[in-house]
């Protein structure tokens, strides 16, 4: 299911809650209007018992005048039901009969300050004060509630419209400053992203208003000012280290040269142990050093390259140590044509992997590499592979990620190779090949530099 936008979800968000808003605000004006209406209905039932009070004093209250009062009102409510005046008049006399407008007494209901509500028909609803009267008789006055007022005539002609429209702006509103918020926020994830990539001298340069994203804007600079400089001073130390040691391990290894000319065989014997650690020291100080170099190279562009023509090139290296040496031969299966990314650093990266392979190959073994196209989280990628018919590894790693100098004798190459493969987003996994082992770089073109082609 895709995941709606930020604009998208808040408009979305905002229609739902105003829509919901509106209505709810339109149905209260229905209740006060209908309140009102009533209101007006009672103040009309109030009306006529006070002037039919008015026009028989005292005769409510004599049960003497019983008969009178109720000639009266059949009289005045047959009138009102001949000559349709919204009015209800009824008397029911103790033994419970009606007489009046009609001859139904309404079922009713209370309702407020002494008035009731009910119907007198199968829509008429109508709000009535009822009178008890001596000896069980009681009277009642009722006027029908108006079925409709000019506030409901408005709504009824205004409030879909006015819903509409407030919905639709609301929906503009939401998309708009929505907008405004997805794009900040999208600054801030491509600073993120080109720092992953290792560019740690990013900066936010729209930091907007002081507003909760322009705090975090703020944070994330000096927190990236301050990671800068410890990345720097890191690098300038190590490169000072780096300094000193080359100097004093050439001269030991010219020395131990020396040494290994010299008539004691046990002492040239020693000396030439003493170079060959002395060999594997420098190769892994080198390949720090160039470790160093990958991850705190990131200015390079990213180029489309042949990717054949990239694999002959780290080949080229090995194939005639291979066949002349070892006797080993180089096969390639190449079924991609071109990738964008750094070209040099996948020819270090395939030239480590066919030199370690080329150290576990028997002779007489095959090397296999293989190029194809893939699909990486959604994203093109290619895939490369280097198969040996070594001695494979009785241990296997998912991934290369914590691969260090004793990867069944690959060596430090892997460490360089997993760099490359995170400089280009990707993985790298070690497994079994059909005789030995098989690594395979999983390579997509990195965001950065496909931001500065």
């Amino acid at each position: 299911m895709r995941t709606l936008l930020l604009p998208a979800k808040t408009a979305l968000l905002l229609a739902v809650f105003s829509g919901l808003a509106l209505a709810l605000s339109v149905a209260a004006l229905f209740m006060v209007d209908r309140d009102a209406r009533r209101v007006a209905a009672a103040e009309a039932a109030r009306y006529d018992f006070e002037a039919l009070a008015e026009k028989l004093p005292g005769v409510l209250d004599d049960p003497a005048a019983a008969p009178l009062l109720a000639a009266a009102v059949r009289e005045v409510g047959r009138y009102a039901a001949r000559t349709g005046q919204p009015r209800i008049l009824l008397y029911r006399d103790p033994h419970g009969r009606v007489s009046g407008s009609s001859t139904a007494w309404p079922r009713l209901r209370a309702w407020r300050d002494g008035y009731a509500i009910g119907s007198s028909g199968p829509e008429t609803d109508i709000v009535a004060l009822v009178r008890p009267l001596p000896q069980g008789a009681s009277l009642l006055f009722a006027r029908p509630v108006d079925s409709a007022s000019a506030l409901r005539r408005s709504l009824g002609l205004w409030g879909g419209g006015i819903v509409l429209l407030l919905t639709g702006l609301s929906v503009v509103t939401a998309l708009v400053v929505g907008g405004q918020t997805a794009a900040r926020i999208r600054r801030l994830n491509e600073v993120c992203d080109r720092v992953a990539e290792g560019d740690v001298g990013q900066r936010i340069a729209e930091l907007g208003p002081a507003d909760e994203i322009g705090i975090l804007a703020r944070h994330m600079n000096g927190m990236l000012a301050e990671l800068e400089r410890r990345i720097h001073g890191l690098r300038a130390a190590s490169d000072h280290i780096a300094h000193d040691l080359r100097t004093p391990l050439a001269r030991v290894r010219a020395r131990l040269s020396t040494m290994e000319n010299s008539a004691d065989e046990e002492v040239s014997l020693q000396a030439s142990r003493a170079a060959e650690e002395l060999e594997r020291l420098m190769a892994a100080f080198n390949a720090l050093l160039e470790l160093r170099e990958i991850e705190a190279d990131v200015g390079t562009p990213a180029t489309a390259f042949d990717v054949a023509e990239a694999i002959e090139t780290a080949v080229d290296l090995y194939e005639a140590v291979a066949e002349d040496e070892k006797n080993v031969r180089i096969e390639r299966d190449i079924r991609v044509a071109t990738f964008v990314g750094d070209r040099e650093l996948l020819v270090r990266a395939l030239a480590n992997l066919v030199d370690n392979a080329l150290k576990v190959s028997p002779p007489q073994g095959v090397i296999h590499i293989a190029a194809r196209s893939h699909i990486m989280e959604g994203e093109a990628a290619l895939e490369l592979s280097v198969s040996d018919d070594g001695p494979g590894f009785t241990t296997l790693p998912a991934e290369a990620d914590g691969a260090r100098s004793t990867l069944g004798g690959h060596g430090l190459g892997l460490v360089i190779v997993r760099a490359i493969a995170e400089r280009h987003r990707g993985t790298v996994t070690v497994g079994a090949g059909e005789t030995g082992a098989r690594v395979t770089l999983m390579l997509r073109a990195p965001r950065l530099l496909i931001a500065n082609v």
